[in-house]
């Protein structure tokens, strides 16, 4: 059985290789590539635990040799972008998150996919590309229309609550999607439920300073006006918009949770939140769909709230709004690897078809029409098939705006938004202060040059970009 251990702890990680796997290789061109080997470097998610399972299978089919290294999520990005820097050549996958796309593709860093998955002799037949969602694939691997990655699931985020500890209060929990679940509804009812001497917490906020651009934005989002979606962090001529009330009642209201915490929170992130929530002390929390399975549903990890929960979305706020969140985790091959097409077989493998629905077994998502629609996923993560429509129709890939700059705009929110959690500024002050030091940012990017033309498109107006067929991406 393999070891899953921080990679700062390990040697690579290996698989060994079957002697007869040549014999099971599927084209004249895969079998010659029977002996290599591939690395991969990913977080410690349960998604891709899920599919960790079924690289020994890959590798007896195809007798290539993967070797995977693991780190925690909230070091991943500043590891891959030094390995990617350092152009060595040393992974051949990289997991990309949504979020950092562009970054990674405006600076070269990926290669692009389509290629491959046209390359009749290292693809197979039904691979089928246009089985992904259009908003998945393209908002997760495609930046200035060429496809750079391929994702091994995507979806909303959320909030789960324990249903059980609800009724126990007399709090009739919405359904999901219900303009009913609001911003009111869900701190009142936190407050109702909030009980210090019981050991039981209102909800567990995560204020870690990393954490504000992930589990801070869904409220962002909520105080918005019908009017004023799109100009959450920009308008069409790209001035910060962030310093407004919207945005000072939306900081408010996340650090209005801060009462239900305990006085040493500020650097909660996932794993403390989470902690607190399995171990049967909170009664709601933020989650991400990909989550739920492995975090919530795990009757062998978790037997204590598993079949207890109600998974909803973010609340809407006081004019109605829900956030669009879309979350992914993608693969995307290195423009140093020299093991490209090895590398392609393996993600191949492991989105096609078949795998992507045997791993929502195992807490996977699913990023394929086929997934959503099997009966395997129904049965084993019935939380997903409710999110179906959303993601074909509502999500949007741009709700982290996307520009090669969204990691500094992401760290100047929580590092200013983490100052009023702790009580150093007031909401007021960290708006403003936020639209200076982000109009920084966006000068440095070249974004106010008189006549420039090559600035990125604002897709987010226009969502229509996103619902191309997959197929047709360059």
């Amino acid at each position: 059985m393999r070891r899953r251990i921080p990679i700062a702890m390990a040697t690579a990680l290996t698989f060994s290789v079957a002697a007869s796997a040549i014999a099971y290789a599927q084209t004249e061109a895969q079998q010659e590539l029977a002996g290599a080997e591939i690395r991969f470097l990913q977080p410690a998610m349960p998604q891709f635990a899920a599919l960790e399972r079924f690289i020994p299978e890959f590798e007896e089919k195809f007798g290539i040799k993967v070797t995977v290294d693991e780190i925690p999520f909230d070091q991943y990005r500043q590891r891959s972008l030094v390995e990617m820097q350092q152009g060595t050549g040393a992974y051949d996958i990289y997991a990309v998150d949504v979020m950092w796309l562009a970054e990674y593709a405006t600076a070269g860093f990926l290669e692009p996919l389509m290629p491959l998955v046209r390359n009749e002799d290292l693809t197979d037949p039904d691979y089928d590309i246009d089985d992904f969602l259009p908003r998945v694939i393209s908002g997760t691997g495609v930046w200035d229309d060429v496809l750079y990655t391929i994702p091994l699931g995507a979806g909303p985020v959320g909030t789960t609550f324990r249903r059980d500890v609800a009724e126990e209060a007399g709090i009739t929990m919405p359904e999901r999607f219900s303009p009913e679940f609001t911003t009111d509804f869900m701190h009142e009812a936190a407050t109702k439920v909030h009980n210090p001497e019981s050991g039981m917490m209102g909800f567990a906020q995560m204020p870690g300073r990393w954490f504000w651009g992930i589990t801070y934005l869904p409220y962002l989002y909520a105080f918005q006006t019908p009017e004023t979606v799109g100009d959450e962090y920009v308008d069409e001529d790209w001035n910060i918009t962030i310093n407004n009330e919207r945005t000072i009642e939306s900081i408010d209201y996340f650090v209005s949770f801060r009462e239900f915490m305990p006085a040493d929170s500020a650097n909660w992130g996932i794993d403390e939140a989470t902690s607190m929530y399995q171990s049967g002390r909170a009664f709601g929390l933020w989650n991400y769909q990909d989550f739920i399975k492995g975090f919530f549903e795990d009757e062998d990890a978790h037997p204590e709230i598993a079949g207890q929960n109600v998974h909803l979305h973010t609340p809407a706020g006081p004019h109605g709004v829900i956030d669009p969140w879309f979350g992914a985790w993608s693969f995307g091959l290195s423009v140093d690897s020299r093991n490209k097409e090895a590398a392609w077989v393996f993600v191949q493998w492991m989105t096609s078809k078949e795998i992507q629905e045997r791993a929502t077994e195992f807490g996977a998502g699913p990023s394929r029409h086929s997934t959503y629609r099997s009966e395997t996923l129904a049965q084993h993560q019935p939380w997903w098939v409710d999110v179906y429509d959303f993601m074909l129709n509502d999500t949007n890939p741009d709700e982290r705006i996307r520009v090669p700059e969204w990691a500094e705009i992401s760290d100047i929110m929580g590092e200013e938004g983490n100052r009023v959690w702790i009580g150093e500024i007031d909401s007021a002050t960290a708006a403003a202060n936020m639209e200076r030091r982000m109009t920084e940012v966006m000068r440095r990017g070249g974004y106010f040059v008189p006549g420039r033309e090559d600035l990125p498109p604002q897709h987010w107006r226009d969502l229509s970009y996103y619902d191309r067929l997959p197929s047709e991406w360059n």
